[in-house]
């Protein structure tokens, strides 16, 4: 088996949910920003699959860590998963679930009673303002409560497509509407309602698909882009200590494309040269931001809940 084995991931945000979140107004954005935090900014980023699928050959399945150049590395990730105490494990919801939480009529509601939701049922009843008109026979809601649903709709999109695919036919499991559904409105248990982080499922994901694609699954079932992010803003290694990252105009995923292009990363994107770097990495070429990992601090924040803890950025 070819130590740096290919298969396919996501490369870029589908032109539909762009256009999906451009239509949102204020209010929704607001919203997202609230309960998602910078998870929108994935739309804007772009895969490099070889870097990857390089790092995807440095994966040992056993001990759940990178290993040789970039050993730390993945010893940090690990650290920071186990730091999480409580772990939501999105059971796939009820169709009265679905049908409640988006405000459809169950004799319409045919399109989400399987396993999953195809990307596309979703956007051309949620996509645009207009599009209530369309459908306004399946829904049981008023168009303002419609339109105070389509951020929960959009996160759905987003975390079903880029955080948590399935695929290239941009199919969503429908575990993805209960996580989504958790982030705004939190988990009823025993009576509680309780918000949990997201971040430790993002990270069982990418751990999941690094193994499964290492044993030669043809599709990377996690978020290959933030996996993409947390290790290339290690590799551009800067002088002295960073300053905390916050979520304002200048939050950490809107600045990485500036990091690569001063650091010269944009010169290395092929197979051969990913391998080449990584087998020379050593513990001291790599850039821990901060002198001190404060947890608390170190995230990127949800309103209510971490949604994900960023590791030593």
């Amino acid at each position: 088996m070819d130590r740096f084995p290919k298969f396919d991931m996501v490369v870029k945000a589908p032109a539909l949910l762009k256009m999906w979140y451009n239509d949102l107004n204020t209010f929704h954005k607001r919203d997202l920003n609230k309960y998602v935090g910078s998870l929108t900014e994935l739309i804007n980023m772009v895969g490099w699959p070889e870097l990857v699928e390089v790092l995807t050959g440095y994966w040992d399945n056993e001990r759940m860590e990178i290993r040789d150049g970039i050993d730390i590395v993945g010893r940090g990730l690990e650290r920071r998963v186990r730091k999480q105490e409580s772990i939501l494990i999105p059971n796939k919801p009820t169709l009265e679930d679905i049908t409640n939480w988006l405000g459809l009529r169950k004799d319409y509601a045919y399109w989400v009673e399987g396993s999953s939701i195809s990307f596309r049922d979703l956007y051309v009843r949620f996509g645009h303002a207009s599009f209530y008109v369309n459908y306004n026979q399946e829904f049981k809601v008023t168009f303002k409560e419609w339109d105070e649903i389509r951020p929960l709709a959009f996160t759905i999109a987003l975390l079903g497509t880029m955080v948590f695919p399935q695929g290239l036919s941009l199919s969503i499991n429908t575990r993805v509407v209960m996580l989504a559904h958790t982030l705004f409105h939190g988990h009823l248990n025993q009576g509680q309602v309780k918000y949990y982080p997201i971040a430790p499922v993002i990270l069982s994901d990418m751990y999941r698909a690094l193994g499964r694609c290492k044993e030669g699954h043809r599709y990377f079932q996690g978020c290959n882009l933030l996996l993409q992010w947390w290790i290339l803003s290690h590799l551009a290694k800067g002088h002295g200590t960073q300053q905390l990252h916050t979520l304002d105009n200048n939050n950490s995923l809107k600045g990485l494309n500036d990091v690569l292009f001063w650091a010269d990363l944009e010169n290395r994107k092929t197979r051969g040269r990913w391998a080449q770097i990584f087998s020379e990495l050593r513990e001291s070429d790599i850039q821990w931001m901060f002198d001190r990992f404060i947890s608390k601090d170190v995230i990127v924040r949800g309103h209510r809940q971490l949604v994900l803890p960023l590791p030593g950025i």
